[in-house]
Order: structure tokens, then sequence, then C-alpha cells
């Protein structure tokens, strides 16, 4: 059952604008219903149980004060208000995205809740690695060129374990909160999939996870621990498709390809990458589980030329060459990752 959010401002345009955003964005978690009025606001109270109310009055005004809502959220007009331990306030003319990922943030403190979804069977989800023991191979390009075609037949989550993603500059984002809050949770056995929805950002059509705060957070976690993270995200939240960049995760990098549908493997056949590849590919027979290798599938990536502005990458990867590529390479692959 969706959970209920109520809108609650005097001006129209901004309760009815929010609430529709909200309604689709967020599609199977919260529905959204704008309010104007005190007097339909409290009746709808009377009648519903509001999981979240959002409203433009403050807390301690009687109006406000005598309604029922498991979570109350201030919207308020000063970016820096300063809310007490009580009195959740979010700044009121940020974007859309960043107001529900707040509210996510704020629900997800309340005792007892946990964010469930009817999701799809484990067999019809998957994650799709990109993986090479070679460096400089266009793993990254082809990880996100994967993750924005896959999104537009269905819903995608994109994750990072480099050490430095270049996100931040590559995608133009700032973030609060990344996968270092999500792990923390995850350790203590407190994460759900409505945390991880108080996190995530959108390239497109594609979902994607802020990567690891500081290099210095890997060590923090075991490579089992992240691939087991990595399965409950997959498992709890409502995305059929985890596409992994695993970058540069050399430390015992083997149980992350474990949990792993498919990888695909960019090469190149210069002598010193083919050393490397031998070399992995040895270490693979060695310790790797049976049928770890049956997973790899190697390519050679085209190179990525002509981007002039940072702002575009994302677009060019999507409709460049390397979309081309990605789009071709997918075509009729689906049976590497059905379970």
């Amino acid at each position: 059952m969706k959970k209920i959010m109520a809108v609650y401002d005097e001006d129209p345009f901004y309760a009815e604008r929010l609430s529709d955003y909200v309604n689709r964005k967020e599609k199977g978690i919260f529905k959204a219903q704008a309010f104007t009025s005190k007097e339909r606001l409290e009746e709808f109270a009377r009648g519903n149980d509001v999981d979240v109310l959002l409203t433009g009055m403050p807390m301690d005004t009687e109006a406000i004060s005598a309604l029922q809502a498991a979570q109350k959220i201030y919207l308020t007009e000063e970016r820096n208000a300063d809310g007490g331990q009580e009195d959740r306030e979010i700044y009121k003319y940020q974007s859309g995205d960043d107001i529900i990922r707040e509210v996510m943030a704020a629900y997800c403190e309340l005792p007892g809740v946990k964010g469930v979804f009817p999701g799809l069977a484990a067999k019809d989800k998957r994650i799709i690695g990109v993986y090479s023991p070679v460096g400089r191979c266009g793993k990254t390009s082809l990880s996100l060129s994967i993750g924005q075609v896959l999104a537009k037949e269905e819903k995608v989550l994109f994750i990072t374990l480099d050490t430095f993603s270049g996100f931040s500059q590559l995608l133009d984002e700032q973030w609060k909160r990344d996968m270092s809050d999500l792990l923390y949770y995850y350790k203590q056995g407190r994460f759900h999939a409505l945390r991880l929805n108080s996190i995530i950002y959108y390239l497109g059509d594609m979902a994607w996870l802020p990567p690891l705060r500081y290099p210095d957070d890997y060590s923090q976690v075991t490579t089992e621990e992240m691939a087991g993270f990595l399965v409950q995200i997959l498992n709890e939240s409502s995305y059929e498709t985890i596409v992994l960049d695993i970058g540069n995760y050399d430390r015992q990098v083997l149980p992350i390809l474990d949990v792993c549908q498919v990888v695909y493997m960019p090469v190149k056949e210069d002598m010193i990458s083919q050393a490397k590849l031998k070399e992995f590919e040895k270490y693979v027979d060695r310790f790797g589980n049976k049928g770890l290798k049956e997973k790899f599938h190697k390519i050679h990536v085209p190179l990525m030329t002509g981007t002039k502005r940072m702002e575009h990458f994302p677009q060019e990867l999507l409709w460049g060459d390397m979309g081309d590529f990605v789009r071709g390479l997918l075509k009729g692959q689906r049976h590497l990752w059905q379970v």
C-alpha cells in the first residue's frame, strides 16, 4: 500500500505542482495529495492515515499541531533555517528531487519504518558488472552507456566502486548523502529501500547512487560485505537491474564478480594489457568459483573522442559512438543475465 503524503500550502500552484511531481517520480512509494484549505486537510486527515505532512505553516501553529501525521515537515522559505529536534524543516524552493530525498531521509528515522516494495522475483533481477584488470580501457564510459540504454526500457540503478569516480564533475552534482551512509546502515542491520531512495540521483531515466565519500571508507568494509550489500540493494529495491562499474576495485574482487550475472570486460591488444589479462585469468583459475570465467565477455570499447564540454558528456555517451556500440552489444544478449 502506498504511503500518504499531504502537501499543505496556501499557494495552490506550489502545492499542486509538488504533489504532481511526487506522484510522477515516486511510483509505488508515496501518493501525494495537495491541499490549500485547512478545513479540507483536516477532513482528509480524519479519514486517512497521513504518513508525511509537508506544510508551509510552522509546526507550532494551532492548525498544524492538531493534525495527526506520522511525520510533519515544515517547508521553510529560509534555506539555512535551523529546525529543532522534533520539528523537521526542508527548504521550500529547492528542486523536487532534493525535496523527495529530504522527505525520505526524515521519514526513515521514524521508529519501525521499513521500506517494502512489491518487487520482482529474484530471477527477474540482475547485476551487470563491468570490470577489467586493464587500465584506461573505457570501463566507466561503457558502464554509464549500458545503464542509460537499459534505463529506456526498465528500472536501472547505476553504482560505481571506483576510488575516485569524478562524478561530481562529470554529472555536475553535489550530494549530502552517499554510499558511505548506506553501508553504515547496512552494517548495523538498518538498511532498507527507503534509505536508498533518500540518496539516489537521476541521469535521464537512470538512477545512480553517489559513490563512497573517501577512499579510506573502502577499508571499513570487506569484499564479502560489499557483495552482500549489493545483493540486498537488488533484492529489496524496485530496480530490475544494477549496472555496476567495478572500476579499480582490485582488493579480492572475486566475491563482487560472483554476484554479477554477466561481466563485460573491456580489453586492449597491446603487450602490457594482454600480460595483465593473462595474470588475472590465472588468478581466477586458482581462486575463483567454478563457472566464474564463463560470465566474462571480453570486448573492445570504442575510444571516446570529440567531447568539448563536461556537461555534454552523459548525452554524448548515450547518443554518440559509445551509445551505438552499446545498443549493438546488448541486442539479443539478454539471455546472458537471465537466471
